[in-house]
C-alpha cells in the first residue's frame, strides 16, 4: 500500500501518533493485577520497568490507511514508592516516576523521524482504603500529575516530552474470592494542558479528556507466583491543532497476559505480553512486552 500524506493529513497523523505514543513513558500508570493491594505503611519500593512495543498498521476512523507504518518504542522507567499509614484502614502510596524512551520509525512512518531522551516526570500517589480486614478488599483513588520536564522540540514530529501538564485520576477496586482468585477493576480520566509550541509556527494543541477502563482476573498459583489476564479500553482525547480538529478521537481495546513471581521475600519479577485488539485512530500495537523488577526495602 503506497502512503503519501498531504500536509493536512500529515498533521492529523502526527497528532494521532503523538497521542498514541506520548503516554508511552507513563505506561506504569496502566496498572497491572495486584498493583493496588494495600501494603503496610513505612515501606520503600523501587521499580524498574523495561517496555518494548511494535506498531505496523495505521488507522484513521476505523480504516487501515497504511500497513507498513512501523513505529517501535523502547522505554525504561525508574519508579519510587513510599507507603504512609494514615489510619488503621487507610494508606497513601507516594510516587515518583522518571521515564526515558526511544522512538524509531521506518516504512511509511519514516516521515516522522526518530526521537529519544528523558520523558516527563510523573508525581502523585494512591489513597488506599481497606474495605474488609478479612477479605482484604481495597478501594483506591490515585491522582497523578505529569510535569512538562521531558525533552521536546517543536520542529520535530516526534518528541519524548509533551511540553504540557497532565492530570490523571485513577480509581481501582479489588475484590478477592478466597485466597486464590481476585478481580481488579479500574477506571481513570486524564485532563490535558495545552501545548502552545507545536510545529514551526508554534501552534497550540488542545486535547479533550482521555478515559481508560481496565479489568484483570488473577490467580495465585502459589503464594509467590501470580498469573492474570486483562483487558482494557481507551477512548476520547481528540486533538485540535491551531483550532482545527484532527478527527483522531481514540477508541482502542487491548489485551494483557501477566506473570509475576517473588524470587525472595523482597524481590519480584513480572513479565507482561499484550497487543491492541482493535484500533480506531492512530498506530496499532502489534506486540507489547513489559518487564518489571520490584524491590521492597
Amino acid at each position: 500500500m503506497n502512503f503519501h500524506p498531504s500536509r493536512s493529513t500529515r498533521a492529523g497523523i502526527v497528532a494521532a501518533v503523538l497521542l498514541a505514543t506520548a503516554a508511552t513513558p507513563a505506561q506504569a500508570l496502566e496498572f497491572t493485577a495486584g498493583d493496588y493491594e494495600q501494603l503496610p505503611g513505612g515501606m520503600n519500593i523501587g521499580l524498574l520497568y523495561l517496555q518494548h512495543a511494535d506498531r505496523t498498521h495505521l488507522y484513521a476512523n476505523g480504516n487501515k490507511i497504511a500497513n507498513n507504518f512501523k513505529l517501535t518504542s523502547d522505554v525504561a522507567l525508574l519508579r519510587y514508592i513510599r507507603t504512609i499509614q494514615l489510619n488503621d484502614t487507610t494508606t497513601f502510596d507516594a510516587n515518583l516516576i522518571v521515564p526515558m524512551a526511544r522512538l524509531r520509525t521506518s516504512g511509511a512512518a519514516s516521515v516522522l523521524g526518530d526521537a529519544s531522551g528523558v520523558g516527563d516526570i510523573v508525581t502523585g500517589g494512591a489513597f488506599k482504603f481497606l474495605l474488609d480486614p478479612n477479605t482484604r478488599d481495597v478501594f483506591s483513588i490515585a491522582p497523578f500529575l505529569t510535569l512538562p520536564t521531558g525533552q521536546y522540540n517543536r520542529a520535530d514530529p516526534l518528541s519524548i516530552g509533551e511540553n504540557r501538564w497532565k492530570l490523571l485520576v485513577q480509581m481501582v477496586y479489588i475484590k478477592h474470592f478466597g485466597s486464590d482468585w481476585a478481580l481488579d477493576l479500574g477506571a481513570d480520566a486524564t485532563h490535558f494542558g495545552n501545548n502552545t509550541h507545536v510545529g514551526p509556527s508554534s501552534a497550540t494543541m488542545k486535547t479533550k479528556m482521555r478515559f481508560e477502563t481496565q479489568a484483570h482476573l488473577r490467580y495465585n498459583v502459589t503464594p509467590a507466583t501470580t498469573l492474570s489476564v486483562g483487558i482494557g479500553h481507551i477512548n476520547g482525547a481528540e486533538n485540535k491543532i491551531a483550532g482545527i480538529s484532527s478527527n483522531d478521537e481514540q477508541s482502542t481495546t487491548y489485551g494483557r497476559l501477566t506473570a509475576a513471581h517473588f524470587i525472595d521475600k523482597t524481590t519480584q519479577l513480572q513479565v507482561q505480553l499484550g497487543r491492541d485488539l482493535s484500533t480506531h485512530n492512530g498506530p496499532a500495537e502489534r506486540i507489547r512486552v513489559n518487564f518489571r523488577l520490584m524491590k521492597l526495602f
